[in-house]
């Protein structure tokens, strides 16, 4: 069986300093967990991690959907995202 990269997470500078490895697992199951729905073209509408928006937004683009990105309004921690992805037509 061979292993490698399969994308990179851009992570080369520093972007999770200052998380523990919990925190970064979380992250990059999310991502995996939208990865797989966009390959999938289903509709996306959850929650996410605003410590994910510039990887959940490159995924997005990278799968050529269109997407919303916003953040819950009264939400003072900024924390949290909602991710708005609508599914793919075939015909």
């Amino acid at each position: 069986m061979e292993f490698g990269l399969i994308k990179s997470f851009d992570i080369d500078n520093g972007e999770l300093d200052g998380l523990t490895h919990q925190e970064i697992f979380v992250l990059g199951y999310e991502l995996a967990q939208i990865d797989n729905k966009l390959a999938q073209n289903e509709r996306i509408s959850q929650l996410v991690h605003a410590d994910n928006q510039s990887r959940i937004e490159k995924a997005c683009i990278d799968a050529n959907r269109c997407f919303k990105l916003s953040w819950l309004q009264g939400d003072k921690s900024e924390s949290w995202m909602q991710l708005e992805v609508s599914s793919v037509s075939n015909g």
